[in-house]
């Protein structure tokens, strides 16, 4: 062979060595930071945050990066001060909204986007962001025509049926409540979140028996003693229901 071509090849297959360890490395920047914001930790969240931040410097406008960025202001928001939280959710809108601008196809944007609508809409009020809804629904009805099996677009439907008033007011409805909430389920039985929204969707619907079991069944997993959060959430809605 020309070793002219071969010292082509030997350039392009450099470049392409190159180009697939910034990939990685971008990769290992995106996993870390969601490791860091699943741990429901403030301090992992904002260092999280200062990560992401950091990689949009670098990147630019991208979507994994801005979704990853509104996931962890919705998780910031959830552990704030009362009066903190509204501007922490709209400033982690901004960024889904950016990320669906950047790629409409991408089911975990458009699902971040409605989550934070969604938390938006309950620090404002129910009655007082009822116009949400209709963006909220949109949102979460793109996730699932990207992703039939995106468990969490199920979850986060069941809990707009069972919040948001019924007809005339808005479109909350304890059937399709319960009905989502076993979808999700059933495409991750092992999601701790999933079984509680169940139980409080069974108990919604006055179907009391079933919901204490359910929460019993979460108490009795040996993981649930790594969710703090849902741990005490479960035993306070035993507490409530009894």
């Amino acid at each position: 062979m020309n070793r002219r071509w071969l010292g082509i090849g030997f350039v392009v297959l450099c470049l392409a060595l190159v180009s697939g360890l910034s990939v990685v490395a971008e990769s290992s920047v995106l996993f870390e930071a969601d490791q860091l914001i699943v741990t429901k930790r403030v301090p992992q969240i904002q260092e999280s945050i200062g990560l992401l931040e950091k990689q949009l410097e670098k990147r630019g406008e991208d979507a994994d990066t801005l979704w990853l960025l509104a996931k962890a202001y919705l998780y910031l928001g959830d552990r704030s001060a009362k009066d903190s939280k509204l501007a922490i959710f709209e400033t982690g809108k901004e960024y889904a909204d950016r990320a669906v601008v950047q790629d409409d196809s991408s089911a975990h944007a458009h699902y971040w986007q409605a989550a934070l609508i969604g938390r938006v809409g309950q620090t404002r009020g129910v009655m007082q962001s009822l116009f949400m809804v209709k963006p909220l629904k949109a949102a979460l009805d793109r996730v699932l025509e990207l992703d039939p099996d995106y468990g969490d677009a199920y979850f986060a439907l069941s809990q707009l049926y069972q919040e948001a008033p019924g007809f005339p007011l808005s479109i909350g409805n304890k059937a399709l409540a319960l009905e989502n909430a076993y979808k999700a389920v059933e495409l991750d039985g092992d999601n701790l979140e999933y079984q509680i929204q169940l139980a409080k969707a069974l108990q919604h619907n006055n179907r009391s028996t079933e919901a204490k079991k359910v929460l019993e069944a979460v108490l009795a997993r040996r993981d649930i003693g790594r969710d703090p959060e849902l741990k005490a959430e479960s035993e306070e809605l035993l507490k409530i229901w009894k």
